[in-house]
């Protein structure tokens, strides 16, 4: 590659809008573009086999190229690729996301890499591949876990950020760390305030409302951003027992022989730090995390119960609000 061509590509990557912004990771002085590109078209002075790749990336695709750290193999990096093992000494023994599966996989359990598909919930039906990238920005970005800020391309600025919608004990080490990764990326380590349905919505708009229904039915879907306190009476909701955790749905109850699950996650709209996020009250709101996991989880519709598969828990996220 000529000198001229190589610093081009290299200006156009450093100076693109979305890499000067402050972040959580690949963004201001971690994001190193040695990681994912290679600037004279080798890997530590070895030919890249079968490449270098378009825009001088190591590999052949985004989904590839994330992957290829965040599969495991670096013990520094969350993993996302089933099977994870990493947070088996986390108290939650789980990441806050999910998993996914290998690319060009179908995954019943959530979301698909490399494959074409109809965009569940959506309502103009429109296909799509995903890849890493249709959600995560991998130059940076001020957003919480680099999430786009127009995921769906329709001009939205959606801003989710740590320290304002989402709360944390551990920030990410700074160079990272297997231990430092394992204590930042797991479930019980994240509070939620805010934000998340408007993200969500802006690919599965059909449940980006809360539509009103036909009686006797109160909404088309279950309602999502409520409440236990402003829904009152139409939610069908226990909120002692959802206060309490200590009945049906949860682990650990004593009405239910082996059955129960971890508490759902919630938004607490009132919080102002990771210590406001744990309060439960009937001030929490439910919202698309609360029943399913971003990237993917091990029961169908990517839902944190076997809702489909059946067993002792198959209804245990539907009694933690609702105990019926």
């Amino acid at each position: 590659m000529r000198p001229v061509q190589f610093y081009c590509v290299l200006i156009s990557v450093l100076f693109s809008p979305s890499a000067l912004l402050a972040g959580e990771w690949h963004v201001g002085a971690s994001l190193q573009c040695g990681q994912c590109h290679a600037e004279h078209g080798t890997a530590g002075g070895q030919p890249i086999p079968g490449g270098p790749y378009s825009t001088l990336l190591h590999k052949a695709s985004i989904n590839e190229l994330c992957l290829s750290c965040h599969d495991g193999s670096d013990p520094t990096a969350p993993d996302v690729l089933a099977p994870v093992t990493m947070y088996g000494q986390a108290p939650s023994n789980e990441s806050a996301a999910g998993h996914l599966l290998t690319i060009g996989v179908l995954n019943p359990g959530g979301h698909a890499l490399g494959i074409s598909a109809i965009t569940p919930l959506n309502a103009s039906g429109r296909t799509l591949t995903l890849t890493c990238a249709s959600c995560h920005d991998y130059h940076g970005n001020s957003n919480y876990r680099n999430l786009r800020y127009d995921p769906n391309g329709v001009g939205d600025s959606i801003n989710i950020v740590a320290g304002v919608d989402i709360y944390w004990l551990n920030a990410p080490a700074n160079p990272p760390t297997a231990a430092g990764s394992v204590a930042a990326y797991n479930r019980s380590n994240i509070g939620y305030k805010s934000s998340w349905a408007k993200w969500c919505g802006t690919c599965h708009d059909q449940v980006a409302t809360n539509s009103v229904a036909v009686s006797p039915a109160h909404f088309n879907g279950h309602p999502v951003e409520v409440s236990f306190l402003s829904s009152g009476s139409l939610s069908h909701a226990d909120v002692a027992h959802w206060i309490a955790g200590t009945g049906e749905g949860f682990v650990g109850n004593s009405q239910v022989a082996g059955e129960g699950i971890l508490r759902l996650p919630y938004l607490q709209p009132t919080a102002n730090d990771f210590a406001g996020t744990q309060q439960v009250q009937s001030s929490n709101v439910l919202s698309c995390i609360s029943c399913h996991k971003s990237h993917g989880s091990n029961f169908g519709k990517s839902l944190r119960w076997p809702y489909i598969e059946g067993g002792v828990n198959y209804i245990s996220g539907c009694q933690q609000c609702h105990n019926k």
